[in-house]
């Protein structure tokens, strides 16, 4: 009977070849796709729930240029004159009070075209890079195999958006903002989301970490590379990925 230390040693070899085999399946391409599927709609999903966090947790009024007066230039040309189609805008006042909470929302909103085309370039470029490392490495398999490998890697980017969204839920929550202007308010809230870098940092190490499992696997699955060789590989992409994250 094994001892609990070599069982346990033997944990890693053993999720390594369930990941291996679960390549094996015939719907592991159809998978893949489904995985980017999920993953674009779910960060799409989180960059609206960014705005929410947002307007639940800033509540603050600064003082914007007013959107609905002309600049000041047309208004000393033509705001006197009564016939002018600026003359009623002109009247309206150079700076307004706006809710910042409600202003981030919107913002956050406006940036909902990177979840949906984000994720699939994301996807694109990890699997070409990948494939490159695996034919350097000595693989054997094709691009579209290099694409379902980065597929299935890249479902764990859930895991960190949730983590993320967390993290600045709760730095927002409990800081003090209290800027009047936008420029003073981002810099409070910049210093607010900074203070959460240990959380998002430790979230990234473990979706690195399971992402490096997702690759070793399908390495050996689908390029045919022994195990030393294509852990060597899915730790190249590991160490870069860590460095980006620890940016």
């Amino acid at each position: 009977m094994p001892s609990p230390l070599a069982a346990l040693a033997s944990l890693p070899s053993s999720l390594l070849d369930r990941v291996r085999d679960a390549f094996d399946s015939p719907r592991a391409g159809t998978v893949a796709v489904a995985m980017v599927v999920v993953v674009t709609i779910g960060t799409s999903v989180g960059i609206i729930a960014l705005g929410a966090v947002f307007d639940a947790t800033v509540d603050q009024q600064i003082t914007v240029d007013n959107p609905d007066r002309p600049p000041e230039s047309t208004c000393e040309s033509f705001g006197d004159d009564s016939d002018s189609v600026f003359a009623e805008e002109c009247d309206e006042p150079a700076r307004i009070e706006v809710d910042a909470g409600e202003e981030l929302r919107d913002a956050a909103g406006e940036l909902l075209h990177y979840g949906l085309l984000g994720v699939p370039i994301w996807w694109a470029l990890f699997g070409v890079a990948l494939h490159v490392g695996a034919r350097v490495a000595g693989g054997s398999g094709s691009v579209g195999d290099s694409f379902v490998i980065a597929g299935w890697a890249i479902g764990v980017e859930l895991l960190r958006l949730a983590v993320g969204l967390a993290a600045i839920w709760y730095a927002l929550s409990t800081a003090s903002i209290a800027g009047s202007t936008f420029e003073a308010l981002s810099n409070e809230i910049v210093a607010a989301i900074t203070s959460a870098t240990g959380p998002l940092l430790v979230a990234s190490a473990v979706g690195i970490a399971v992402q490096w499992v997702v690759v070793v696997g399908g390495l050996e699955a689908e390029h045919d590379l022994d195990r030393g060789t294509a852990a060597g590989v899915a730790t190249f992409f590991a160490v870069i990925a860590l460095l980006l994250a620890a940016i």
